[in-house]
């Protein structure tokens, strides 16, 4: 049964998905028409320290949804607004992690057409899941969520 939008913040899709789809068009198109980021293999080098940033990120955001015993994916409801953590940062850091190991992908297959969907699924998310997820989280802590937004950035 799935529940009203009005008690999830809703993602059509999983957010990983997403970025994967995204991450293996770029790497399918580098196959057949390769076009690397830099004529180095340094570059490739590079990419793990993003990457490995990334995953920090990431790690560090799940560790406050388990401390505040919140659900972690934006189909299950809030049960409290994380403030502290990485969430003191940025409103959206576990989409930040995710776009920073992509970076780090990115690199690490020397790939342009990994560069310009990480930017597309950058768009996306911008436009369509965060301020989705943005109205579920003003109607659900109505002042406390406007006074956290007015404080901390949507990304960085």
């Amino acid at each position: 049964m799935t529940r009203p939008q009005t008690e999830v913040a809703g993602a059509s899709t999983p957010v990983a998905l997403i970025f994967f789809c995204g991450l293996l068009g770029g790497v399918a198109v580098n196959v057949f028409v390769p076009v690397p980021v830099w004529p180095s293999i340094w570059i490739r080098v590079l990419g793990l320290a993003p990457l490995a940033i990334g995953i920090g990120l990431f790690a560090w955001a799940r560790e406050a949804f388990k401390r505040h015993q919140t659900p972690l994916m934006p189909r299950s409801p809030s049960s409290v607004l994380v403030q502290d953590g990485p969430f003191a940062i940025s409103r959206n850091p576990i989409y930040l992690a995710f776009c920073i190991m992509y970076l780090g992908l990115a690199l690490v297959f020397n790939s342009a057409y990994v560069l310009v969907m990480l930017i597309v699924a950058v768009a996306l998310f911008d436009r369509i899941q965060v301020p989705r997820e943005e109205r579920y989280l003003l109607a659900k802590f109505g002042e406390d969520f406007t006074a956290y937004k007015a404080k901390v950035r949507r990304w960085l």
